[in-house]
């Protein structure tokens, strides 16, 4: 702690003493022919890493209502607290696939808008599951059309419509499907047990 406060106070005194740090080395001239990546496909990828950050707020408003002292579902606000974080993870691997095809080296500062979210409180667990698997829908049309736009003419990024449709893709279709057995399989509790039978169904829910 001691060696750390040294250090901090050495370069304050040198800020003070030279002013702002600034690199004064010029950028290189080097080939920009690496850098490939089509308009049409770029301003594709900078929506969906927007469509995720929306994505990922729902999800935030789903578990904070969930975990409110009057609701009190835990098993709810845990099943979204991690799909949140899952779609932020989206939208950040989605912003790394962007820098490292060099493609943000400007305009990065409108990349991620805060979203509104419109939705804040539901009137039971299945509305809130309707809602989700009605989101994922969503993001996976977002998907589809992006990959789309990026294997057809005249763009044809392979590697990036592999990337999208082996991982991305392939992991919406699965929560898609899960969420549409959770719901069914809580709708089925609901018909047979009413409250109680969300009450149970939320102790189970991974």
């Amino acid at each position: 702690m001691v060696k750390l406060i040294a250090s901090l106070f050495l370069l304050a005194v040198v800020a003070q003493a030279y002013g702002d740090f600034k690199c004064s080395l010029e950028v290189p001239e080097i080939t920009k022919d690496w850098i490939d990546m089509k308009d049409g496909c770029i301003k594709g990828m900078r929506h969906q890493i927007q469509e995720e950050i929306n994505a990922s707020y729902q999800y935030l408003a789903m578990a904070a209502y969930f975990s409110r002292d009057t609701v009190n579902r835990p098993g709810f606000a845990e099943h979204f607290f991690k799909a949140a974080r899952e779609e932020r993870e989206h939208g950040s691997k989605l912003v790394e696939y962007l820098s490292m095809r060099g493609q943000l080296t400007e305009g990065v500062s409108d990349l991620i808008t805060v979203p509104t979210v419109a939705k804040q409180e539901w009137t039971d667990g299945a509305s809130a599951l309707q809602d989700a698997l009605d989101l994922e829908i969503k993001v996976t049309k977002s998907i589809r059309k992006l990959i789309q736009t990026c294997e057809g003419k005249p763009y044809n990024h392979y590697h990036l419509v592999d990337y999208l449709t082996g991982v991305y893709l392939e992991e919406q279709l699965h929560g898609q499907r899960e969420l549409a057995g959770k719901l069914t399989t809580l709708k089925k509790m609901l018909s047979s047990h009413g409250e109680l039978g969300e009450f149970l169904f939320d102790k189970n829910m991974e």
